[in-house]
């Protein structure tokens, strides 16, 4: 028999994967958020903008899947959680704010590039009047095309009127792309897009990162003034609430002493008018069957009635300014 000896040489490893693997490691331990961010047919250009824009409070880093994977098991991450997520190109972003924070940053911080072919409009396009600093010549069919009016001033294409030429979520026209280049319009928005964030062993995908601010506002003050409006159901005792309570109670009370008739210094008026009004009521009531030698108000017509509310209108709206009357009692509410 012939011994056969086989050795198998171990490939090496590039120092730079290595250092690599420990920078990635030490990040993950020293962060409490890890978000992955989609690269693909994102401009580098753009990337090092927004580094620059999170600078102190987050590190973004292009790396390797199979790295960052790596790192992630060394640094006891479990890696079967995000492991679907690593595909593509990628950029990972790590910090302690909350992931909340970061993806309201990532959407402020969208940036803009210019167009290419087949690109939609974020914004609407606007060809400024003036000069455009083009030799006059093919180019002037090219602005015929888009419709927008020239001239040509001392050899040079002038814009004689500003012109739209695309509105948000149109395909910008192929014709209008290296004029807007030459003329610096970026009319496309960029912004890195999250994967996902994961955050204290949390995995959050990226369609609950998606904050709107302005309906999450809406829902606090709506939520705010449910609970106000139950507190003062249940007199729950608290001052926010206990001023609505007391307001409400009083009016409840005012209202009960005049429908049972309770006189005091405060109800006297109150009572007097109820009673006043289901006098009258009734006087109405019976007026056909009984003389009672007293003259009922007849109710005016809807016409008459619609007539006399555009009068008092009319009136109301011809004064100057308030009454002394009104201005007597609005000091004395003021003033006790």
């Amino acid at each position: 028999m012939i011994e056969m000896s086989i050795t198998i040489q171990q490939k090496k490893i590039p120092q730079w994967k290595i250092d690599e693997v420990k920078e990635l490691e030490q990040l993950i331990k020293e962060n409490k958020t890890i978000i992955i961010a989609n690269l693909e047919k994102f401009p580098a250009d753009k990337l090092h903008e927004i580094r620059k824009k999170f600078r102190g409070y987050a590190e973004i880093r292009v790396s390797k899947n199979t790295l960052f994977k790596i790192a992630a098991k060394n640094a006891g991450l479990d890696i079967t959680k995000i492991e679907k997520y690593l595909n593509s190109s990628n950029a990972f972003i790590f910090s302690n704010e909350n992931p909340f924070t970061i993806s309201i940053n990532l959407n402020k911080s969208r940036l803009k590039r210019y167009a290419i072919a087949g690109d939609k409009s974020d914004e609407e396009i606007v060809i400024p009047a003036g000069d455009t600093g083009m030799p006059a010549g093919p180019i002037l069919s090219t602005f015929g095309k888009l419709k927008v009016p020239t001239r040509v001033q001392d050899g040079k294409v002038a814009v004689t009127k500003d012109t739209l030429i695309a509105k948000p979520g149109d395909t910008i026209p192929a014709e209008a792309i290296p004029i807007l280049q030459k003329l610096g319009i970026m009319p496309v928005y960029v912004k890195l897009t999250m994967k996902v964030a994961y955050h204290e062993g949390l995995l959050i995908p990226a369609e609950e990162l998606d904050v709107n601010l302005d309906d999450y506002r809406s829902e606090i003050g709506e939520a705010y003034r449910n609970t106000i409006a139950l507190g003062v159901e249940i007199a729950y005792p608290v001052p926010d609430v206990l001023k609505i309570s007391i307001t409400k109670a009083q009016n409840y009370s005012l209202n009960l002493a005049g429908e049972m008739g309770y006189i005091s210094k405060d109800t006297a008026e109150i009572v007097f008018i109820k009673a006043l009004a289901k006098a009258n009521a009734l006087a109405e009531a019976i007026n056909d069957k009984a003389n009672l030698g007293i003259q009922v108000a007849q109710k005016p017509t809807t016409q008459e009635a619609n007539k006399e509310d555009k009068e008092e209108k009319k009136e109301e709206e011809e004064k100057k300014g308030p009454s002394e009357e009104k201005l007597g009692g609005g000091l004395s509410s003021l003033f006790g």
